[in-house]
């Protein structure tokens, strides 16, 4: 009777051993996740201000990261205008993730939402409406490092509301 119960528990313990192993690995290949666009890693969104005549006086970008680690993004971000960069100071937060079941939401369930907030300097708009690529750097305490171009809808977007 020992030996069932001993080969019963062993089973359970590698059973549980390769579940930990398979989650582990799913949520480290999920916060590394390849992508060849800024928009396809994460949520963007770039809107422009003018003033009283109509200018365009103020360009932000939000930045939506949804990631499993607990790793807290760093208030800087980094802009490269094909040759001129722009390093810039940021507002950043970090909301916990949810654990509702009855609330399940694929982006927050489970999931720490970091967001980073930033507004581009005006001596900057002229770059983003010349430059061929425009790449955008962004890093997590951890080591962690985003660095990922615009897609070409995006830039279009961008220039549009810079024009």
């Amino acid at each position: 009777m020992k030996k069932i119960h001993h080969k019963f528990f062993m089973a359970i313990g590698i059973i549980f051993i390769l579940i930990g192993g398979f989650g582990w690995g799913f949520t480290y290949v999920y916060d590394h996740r390849p992508c060849d666009n800024l928009s396809g890693y994460c949520d963007i969104d770039f809107q422009t201000g003018v003033d009283r005549q109509g200018k365009i006086d103020s360009a932000t970008l939000t930045i939506l990261d949804y990631r499993y680690s607990s790793a807290k993004l760093l208030p800087t971000l980094t802009m490269i205008c094909d040759d001129d960069t722009f390093e810039l100071d940021a507002a950043v937060r970090q909301t916990p993730p949810s654990y509702s079941i009855a609330f399940f939401n694929d982006k927050t369930t489970l999931k720490n939402t970091n967001k980073l907030f930033v507004e581009f300097p005006p001596e900057s708009f002229e770059a983003i409406k010349k430059a061929d690529v425009i790449t955008i750097q962004f890093n997590y305490d951890n080591g962690d490092k985003v660095s990922l171009p615009l897609s070409e809808p995006d830039m279009d977007y961008w220039r549009t509301h810079l024009q």
